[in-house]
């Protein structure tokens, strides 16, 4: 007889398919499981932060309320775990905010009653906690009211509230206004824009913005306003304050032209309708090499400015029916923008004794712009370049009424003729000076 057959069973492993989709559903597992803890040791450390700074804060506020009233200063104050004298922990920083309140105001140093000084009543304290990588967590915030002693201020003192604002009607925080008058005073404006000066004697007083770069907007650097304290009222001033604007104008002559200089070159007006009269000249302002002037500091108007060259009445392209000051220039904060602005011109011929007489070249031109048409006193525009062998000389100027004058040396004589130049011409006009 045979020997018995043994059944033998087939011992199969995983195949590679198998073992890549378990490791990616352990994967997948392990990362879920992982963002979990993640999130979950996120929380806590939050939690953690929160509680500490919640702590530093009521700590802060103690310290405050130990303090004599008068030595708690209005402002922003702010202590980081870097500076030593902070003696904070690691790596909180606390910011503290002193403003008046009255009973029943908000939060904010600009809202304070439009009369009676009595009822400032207060100092609101504000203290804020953070740290880094805060996320989306919020800053820990306190508050406390400090009521000042009986008998602490005079009720025939005033009150001045600051209130700068941007080209865009923003509040302007970080600005520093000083005061000078009976009292001299300094503050720094706070989040809503505010500065709030307090128990001040009676009398005129002058509130001065000063920060570098910035103008108001008739482009004063620095902004200033007189204001008056009367006793037991609050009275407001307002600042429009920004970065200044810059214009780069490149001067357009009709070709061939020479562009005179003179003691300040050619002036410039900028237009916008927000200026006290809808325009403002530049001489020493507009300085430039070649062809190109620059204008500033200008304010920041979101509608731009149009320019055109010339200081006096009559340079102004719109006063001539047809005439156009041109393209607006935008101005924009802190920003340049180039633009340019036209120049007239006209043909000069320099002839001795009569209209037909010898032309005359080497003759020095000079052009005054005639009396009576708001031109800056003394405006006289000249050029090195003197006429040509034919006697002439294309010379750029704005536009208006012009006196030119031609002179000869050895012996010096000079002649003298009237021109009015206007952006409706279309071409360049002709002027004869005779030089006796």
């Amino acid at each position: 007889m045979g020997e018995p057959r043994v059944s033998q069973r087939r011992q199969d492993g995983y195949s590679i398919v198998e073992l890549l989709v378990a490791v990616t559903v352990f994967a997948l597992v392990f990362a879920a499981v992982s963002i979990g803890i993640g999130r979950a040791l996120e929380l806590n450390r939050g939690n953690r932060n929160r509680s500490a700074a919640a702590y530093l804060a009521a700590r802060q506020l103690e310290e405050v309320r130990a303090r004599s009233f008068s030595s708690v200063a209005l402002g922003s104050t702010t202590c980081a775990y870097t500076t030593s004298s902070c003696n904070l922990p690691s790596p909180y920083t606390v910011t503290q905010n002193v403003v008046w309140a009255s009973p029943g105001n908000t939060s904010t140093s600009c809202d304070v009653p439009a009369t009676s000084g009595a009822a400032l009543a207060y100092k609101r304290v504000t203290v804020t906690v953070t740290w880094p990588d805060m996320g989306g967590v919020a800053p820990v915030t306190s508050q406390t009211l400090l009521t000042p002693p009986a008998g602490s201020y005079d009720p025939n003192d005033g009150h001045i509230l600051v209130q700068a604002f941007d080209r865009d009607a923003l509040p302007l925080a970080g600005q520093t206004v000083s005061l000078t008058g009976p009292e001299t005073a300094s503050q720094t404006t706070t989040s809503d824009g505010c500065a709030f000066f307090s128990y001040l004697d009676p009398g005129t007083y002058t509130a001065t913005l000063s920060t570098t770069g910035y103008v108001d907007r008739q482009g004063g650097q620095p902004a200033t306003q007189s204001v008056g304290v009367t006793a037991s009222q609050i009275t407001r001033v307002q600042f429009d304050y920004d970065r200044a604007a810059t214009l780069s104008v490149g001067l357009v002559a009709p070709s061939g032209a020479v562009i005179p200089t003179g003691t300040y070159g050619i002036a410039m007006t900028v237009a916008n309708s927000n200026l006290t009269v809808g325009y403002k000249s530049y001489q020493q302002a507009a300085t430039g090499s070649g062809t190109t002037r620059t204008i500033t500091p200008l304010f920041p108007y979101a509608s731009g400015y149009q320019v055109w060259t010339g200081d006096c009445a009559d340079a102004d392209p719109a006063t001539y029916t047809g005439g156009s000051r041109g393209a607006v220039l935008a101005s924009n904060q802190g920003a340049t923008t180039t633009g340019s602005a036209a120049l007239d011109a006209v043909d000069v011929t320099v002839r001795r004794t009569s209209a037909t007489g010898t032309l005359v070249s080497g003759a020095t031109i000079s052009a005054i712009h005639a009396a009576g048409t708001g031109c800056t006193a003394g405006e006289t525009l000249t050029t090195t370049t003197t006429t040509n062998a034919s006697g002439q000389l294309r010379l750029a100027l704005p536009y208006g009424a012009w006196s030119i004058r031609a002179t000869i040396t050895s012996p010096t004589r000079t002649g003298t003729s009237v021109i009015t130049l206007d952006p409706v011409t279309t071409t360049v006009p002709a002027l004869t000076v005779v030089i006796p």
